[in-house]
Protein backbone atom coordinates (compact mmCIF):
# COMPACT_ATOMS: atom_id res chain seq x y z
CA UNK A 1 0.00 0.00 0.00
CA UNK A 2 1.13 3.34 -1.30
CA UNK A 3 -0.17 7.00 0.03
CA UNK A 4 0.55 10.16 0.91
CA UNK A 5 -0.16 11.54 4.22
CA UNK A 6 1.14 14.76 5.61
CA UNK A 7 2.06 15.43 1.95
CA UNK A 8 4.64 12.81 1.75
CA UNK A 9 4.57 9.71 -0.01
CA UNK A 10 4.28 6.66 2.13
CA UNK A 11 4.25 3.11 1.52
CA UNK A 12 3.24 -0.11 3.99
CA UNK A 13 3.47 -3.53 3.82
CA UNK A 14 2.40 -6.51 6.05
CA UNK A 15 5.31 -9.07 6.40
CA UNK A 16 7.61 -10.77 9.05
CA UNK A 17 9.89 -9.06 9.75
CA UNK A 18 12.51 -11.07 12.06
CA UNK A 19 13.81 -11.14 15.82
CA UNK A 20 14.31 -8.20 17.11
CA UNK A 21 17.74 -6.86 18.48
CA UNK A 22 18.70 -6.28 22.59
CA UNK A 23 18.62 -2.53 22.71
CA UNK A 24 15.12 -0.66 22.91
CA UNK A 25 14.55 2.64 24.57
CA UNK A 26 11.04 4.24 25.57
CA UNK A 27 8.96 6.35 23.52
CA UNK A 28 5.46 6.19 25.67
CA UNK A 29 5.71 3.95 28.59
CA UNK A 30 2.26 3.11 30.32
CA UNK A 31 1.08 4.98 33.08
CA UNK A 32 2.80 2.42 35.75
CA UNK A 33 6.33 2.59 34.00
CA UNK A 34 6.27 -0.78 31.82
CA UNK A 35 7.43 -0.93 28.85
CA UNK A 36 4.54 0.15 26.15
CA UNK A 37 5.57 1.53 22.84
CA UNK A 38 9.64 0.80 22.30
CA UNK A 39 11.96 1.36 19.61
CA UNK A 40 15.52 0.17 18.41
CA UNK A 41 17.96 1.12 15.83
CA UNK A 42 17.37 -0.50 12.41
CA UNK A 43 19.77 -0.82 9.52
CA UNK A 44 18.21 1.90 7.67
CA UNK A 45 16.06 3.64 10.53
CA UNK A 46 14.13 2.11 13.64
CA UNK A 47 12.21 -0.50 14.83
CA UNK A 48 9.28 0.29 17.23
CA UNK A 49 7.33 -2.43 18.99
CA UNK A 50 3.83 -2.30 20.67
CA UNK A 51 4.36 -4.62 23.39
CA UNK A 52 2.87 -7.54 22.32
CA UNK A 53 0.77 -6.14 19.44
CA UNK A 54 3.06 -4.87 16.82
CA UNK A 55 6.45 -4.27 15.47
CA UNK A 56 7.13 -2.12 12.62
CA UNK A 57 10.28 -1.63 11.03
CA UNK A 58 10.34 1.95 9.65
CA UNK A 59 12.98 3.17 6.47
CA UNK A 60 13.45 7.14 7.10
CA UNK A 61 15.13 7.57 3.64
CA UNK A 62 12.31 5.76 1.58
CA UNK A 63 9.72 6.37 3.56
CA UNK A 64 8.60 2.55 3.82
CA UNK A 65 7.02 0.26 6.80
CA UNK A 66 6.87 -3.14 7.29
CA UNK A 67 4.26 -4.34 9.57
CA UNK A 68 4.44 -7.29 11.78
CA UNK A 69 1.21 -7.71 13.68
CA UNK A 70 1.24 -10.50 16.45
CA UNK A 71 -2.26 -9.69 18.69
CA UNK A 72 -3.18 -6.54 16.91
CA UNK A 73 -7.12 -6.68 15.07
CA UNK A 74 -6.77 -4.71 11.58
CA UNK A 75 -8.68 -1.66 12.82
CA UNK A 76 -5.73 -1.16 15.63
CA UNK A 77 -2.94 -1.77 13.35
CA UNK A 78 -4.29 0.92 10.85
CA UNK A 79 -4.65 3.16 14.05
CA UNK A 80 -0.74 2.49 15.18
CA UNK A 81 0.51 3.36 11.38
CA UNK A 82 -1.45 6.29 10.59
CA UNK A 83 -2.01 8.00 14.07
CA UNK A 84 1.54 6.89 15.37
CA UNK A 85 3.91 5.21 13.61
CA UNK A 86 4.03 7.28 10.57
CA UNK A 87 4.17 10.76 12.32
CA UNK A 88 7.01 9.27 14.04
CA UNK A 89 8.74 8.10 11.38
CA UNK A 90 8.56 11.83 9.77
CA UNK A 91 9.66 13.39 12.66
CA UNK A 92 13.20 12.20 12.24
CA UNK A 93 13.22 14.58 9.65
CA UNK A 94 10.26 17.16 10.07
CA UNK A 95 8.46 18.58 13.42
CA UNK A 96 5.39 17.09 13.81
CA UNK A 97 2.37 18.19 16.32
CA UNK A 98 0.38 15.93 18.57
CA UNK A 99 -2.12 18.50 17.44
CA UNK A 100 -5.47 19.27 15.97
CA UNK A 101 -6.59 22.02 13.50
CA UNK A 102 -9.20 23.55 12.03
CA UNK A 103 -8.62 26.47 9.46
CA UNK A 104 -9.72 29.68 10.54
CA UNK A 105 -9.24 32.75 9.21
CA UNK A 106 -7.45 31.59 6.31
CA UNK A 107 -5.10 29.57 8.16
CA UNK A 108 -4.50 26.42 10.62
CA UNK A 109 -5.59 26.74 14.06
CA UNK A 110 -3.79 24.10 16.31
CA UNK A 111 -5.10 22.92 19.78
CA UNK A 112 -2.56 20.87 21.89
CA UNK A 113 -2.68 19.58 25.08
CA UNK A 114 -2.09 16.63 26.99
CA UNK A 115 -3.80 13.56 26.20
CA UNK A 116 -7.86 13.95 27.32
CA UNK A 117 -7.52 17.57 27.01
CA UNK A 118 -10.14 17.67 24.28
CA UNK A 119 -7.99 18.02 20.95
CA UNK A 120 -10.32 16.13 19.15
CA UNK A 121 -13.41 17.44 21.13
CA UNK A 122 -12.32 20.70 19.85
CA UNK A 123 -11.86 20.38 16.31
CA UNK A 124 -15.38 18.73 15.86
CA UNK A 125 -17.31 21.14 17.76
CA UNK A 126 -15.75 23.93 15.58
CA UNK A 127 -16.64 21.08 12.33
CA UNK A 128 -20.27 21.30 13.36
CA UNK A 129 -20.22 25.03 13.32
CA UNK A 130 -19.14 24.81 10.16
CA UNK A 131 -15.52 25.45 9.87
CA UNK A 132 -13.21 22.94 7.99
CA UNK A 133 -11.13 20.32 10.11
CA UNK A 134 -7.54 19.99 8.95
CA UNK A 135 -6.16 17.19 11.38
CA UNK A 136 -7.50 15.28 13.98
CA UNK A 137 -4.11 13.91 16.12
CA UNK A 138 -0.96 15.21 13.96
CA UNK A 139 -0.07 18.25 11.69
CA UNK A 140 3.49 18.31 10.10
CA UNK A 141 5.09 21.69 10.02
CA UNK A 142 7.60 22.73 7.13
CA UNK A 143 10.28 24.50 7.45
CA UNK A 144 10.52 26.75 4.53
CA UNK A 145 9.91 30.14 6.61
CA UNK A 146 11.48 33.31 5.46
CA UNK A 147 14.50 33.14 8.52
CA UNK A 148 15.20 36.88 8.07
CA UNK A 149 11.60 37.79 9.26
CA UNK A 150 10.67 36.07 12.69
CA UNK A 151 6.75 36.93 12.36
CA UNK A 152 5.74 35.16 8.75
CA UNK A 153 4.17 31.48 9.91
CA UNK A 154 5.61 28.26 8.46
CA UNK A 155 3.15 26.45 6.74
CA UNK A 156 1.33 23.91 8.14
CA UNK A 157 0.21 20.09 6.72
CA UNK A 158 -2.49 17.83 8.15
CA UNK A 159 -2.72 14.38 8.03
CA UNK A 160 -5.27 12.91 6.52
CA UNK A 161 -9.40 13.50 6.51
CA UNK A 162 -10.82 11.61 9.48
CA UNK A 163 -11.74 12.34 12.75
CA UNK A 164 -12.08 9.98 16.18
CA UNK A 165 -12.85 11.22 19.21
CA UNK A 166 -14.83 9.02 22.21
CA UNK A 167 -18.63 8.23 22.42
CA UNK A 168 -19.20 10.62 24.41
CA UNK A 169 -17.86 13.31 22.34
CA UNK A 170 -19.44 11.90 19.04
CA UNK A 171 -23.00 13.18 20.54
CA UNK A 172 -22.17 16.90 19.37
CA UNK A 173 -21.92 15.45 15.59
CA UNK A 174 -25.36 13.30 15.80
CA UNK A 175 -25.93 14.20 12.46
CA UNK A 176 -22.78 13.52 10.93
CA UNK A 177 -21.84 10.06 9.57
CA UNK A 178 -19.55 7.78 11.23
CA UNK A 179 -18.33 4.45 10.04
CA UNK A 180 -20.62 1.74 11.54
CA UNK A 181 -17.72 -0.69 11.38
CA UNK A 182 -16.56 1.22 15.03
CA UNK A 183 -17.22 -1.33 18.22
CA UNK A 184 -19.62 0.67 20.63
CA UNK A 185 -16.53 0.69 23.26
CA UNK A 186 -13.93 2.50 20.55
CA UNK A 187 -13.71 6.24 19.84
CA UNK A 188 -15.78 6.57 16.70
CA UNK A 189 -14.15 7.70 13.59
CA UNK A 190 -15.69 10.13 11.14
CA UNK A 191 -14.83 10.45 7.53
CA UNK A 192 -18.03 12.72 6.42
CA UNK A 193 -20.60 14.60 7.82
CA UNK A 194 -17.69 17.83 7.57
CA UNK A 195 -15.47 19.50 5.70
CA UNK A 196 -12.09 18.64 5.57
CA UNK A 197 -8.61 20.63 4.40
CA UNK A 198 -5.94 18.71 3.31
CA UNK A 199 -4.10 20.79 1.49
CA UNK A 200 -1.02 23.10 3.48
CA UNK A 201 -1.45 26.40 4.93
CA UNK A 202 0.14 28.87 7.12
CA UNK A 203 0.15 27.89 10.77
CA UNK A 204 -1.22 31.26 12.25
CA UNK A 205 -2.34 30.52 16.17
CA UNK A 206 -1.89 28.14 18.66
CA UNK A 207 -4.17 27.10 21.78
CA UNK A 208 -3.15 25.23 24.63
CA UNK A 209 -6.16 23.20 26.06
CA UNK A 210 -6.04 23.18 29.82
CA UNK A 211 -7.14 20.19 31.30
CA UNK A 212 -8.53 21.48 34.58
CA UNK A 213 -12.16 23.17 34.32
CA UNK A 214 -12.67 26.30 35.59
CA UNK A 215 -15.82 28.67 36.24
CA UNK A 216 -15.81 30.54 32.78
CA UNK A 217 -13.84 30.68 29.20
CA UNK A 218 -10.09 32.33 29.83
CA UNK A 219 -7.63 32.92 27.13
CA UNK A 220 -4.19 33.55 28.22
CA UNK A 221 -1.07 34.46 26.05
CA UNK A 222 1.47 32.49 26.75
CA UNK A 223 5.41 34.06 26.34
CA UNK A 224 7.88 32.91 23.78
CA UNK A 225 9.45 30.26 26.20
CA UNK A 226 6.42 28.80 27.61
CA UNK A 227 5.25 28.01 24.04
CA UNK A 228 8.43 26.45 23.23
CA UNK A 229 8.04 24.29 26.16
CA UNK A 230 4.71 23.30 25.01
CA UNK A 231 5.83 22.13 21.84
CA UNK A 232 8.26 20.16 23.18
CA UNK A 233 5.91 18.26 25.05
CA UNK A 234 3.20 18.08 22.29
CA UNK A 235 5.20 16.77 19.47
CA UNK A 236 6.31 13.11 17.80
CA UNK A 237 9.72 12.14 18.37
CA UNK A 238 11.37 8.76 17.54
CA UNK A 239 15.34 9.67 17.80
CA UNK A 240 15.79 9.53 21.12
CA UNK A 241 19.02 8.30 20.35
CA UNK A 242 20.51 11.40 18.21
CA UNK A 243 21.46 14.02 20.18
CA UNK A 244 21.83 15.92 16.95
CA UNK A 245 18.41 15.15 15.97
CA UNK A 246 17.26 16.05 19.13
CA UNK A 247 19.33 19.84 18.93
CA UNK A 248 17.83 20.48 15.14
CA UNK A 249 13.98 19.40 16.31
CA UNK A 250 14.90 21.81 19.28
CA UNK A 251 15.67 24.68 17.71
CA UNK A 252 13.04 24.16 14.52
CA UNK A 253 10.43 24.00 17.51
CA UNK A 254 11.71 27.42 19.20
CA UNK A 255 11.88 29.08 15.68
CA UNK A 256 8.17 28.11 15.46
CA UNK A 257 7.30 29.61 19.06
CA UNK A 258 8.92 32.88 17.85
CA UNK A 259 6.50 32.73 14.83
CA UNK A 260 3.33 31.61 15.95
CA UNK A 261 1.54 33.66 19.13
CA UNK A 262 -0.18 30.83 21.53
CA UNK A 263 -2.86 31.39 24.01
CA UNK A 264 -3.68 28.65 27.16
CA UNK A 265 -7.54 28.29 26.79
CA UNK A 266 -9.58 27.80 30.12
CA UNK A 267 -13.35 26.82 30.62
CA UNK A 268 -15.93 24.78 32.44
CA UNK A 269 -14.77 21.45 30.54
CA UNK A 270 -18.67 20.25 30.53
CA UNK A 271 -19.53 18.48 27.49
CA UNK A 272 -22.90 20.70 26.90
CA UNK A 273 -20.33 23.90 26.93
CA UNK A 274 -17.94 22.70 23.76
CA UNK A 275 -20.36 24.37 21.41
CA UNK A 276 -20.04 27.70 23.15
CA UNK A 277 -16.44 26.97 23.94
CA UNK A 278 -15.83 26.61 20.24
CA UNK A 279 -17.64 29.63 19.46
CA UNK A 280 -15.34 31.52 22.27
CA UNK A 281 -12.18 30.24 20.33
CA UNK A 282 -13.80 31.36 16.63
CA UNK A 283 -14.50 34.58 18.10
CA UNK A 284 -11.01 35.14 19.78
CA UNK A 285 -9.20 34.07 16.79
CA UNK A 286 -10.96 36.56 14.40
CA UNK A 287 -10.28 39.54 17.09
CA UNK A 288 -6.49 37.81 17.13
CA UNK A 289 -6.47 37.84 13.42
CA UNK A 290 -4.41 41.37 13.30
CA UNK A 291 -1.39 39.99 15.48
CA UNK A 292 -0.42 37.25 12.94
CA UNK A 293 -1.04 39.16 9.79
Amino acid sequence: MTSEIYGRRVSAEVASIGPAGPDWFDIWPTENGAPWVRAQRAPRGYRIRYEGRADFVVDVGSRSIACDPVDCPPAMLRHFLLDQVVPLMLSVDDVVLHASSVVLNGGFTAFVGPGGAGKSTMALALGRAGFAIGSDDGLLIEADADPGSPRVPRRAIPSYPSLRVWQDSAALAATAASNADEPPSAKRQFRQGFSFFTEPLPLVRLYVLDPEPSASTRFESLSTREIAMTLVEQSYRLALDDRGALARQFDALSDIARRVPAWRVSSPRRLDAWRDLAAAVAAHAAGARSEVA
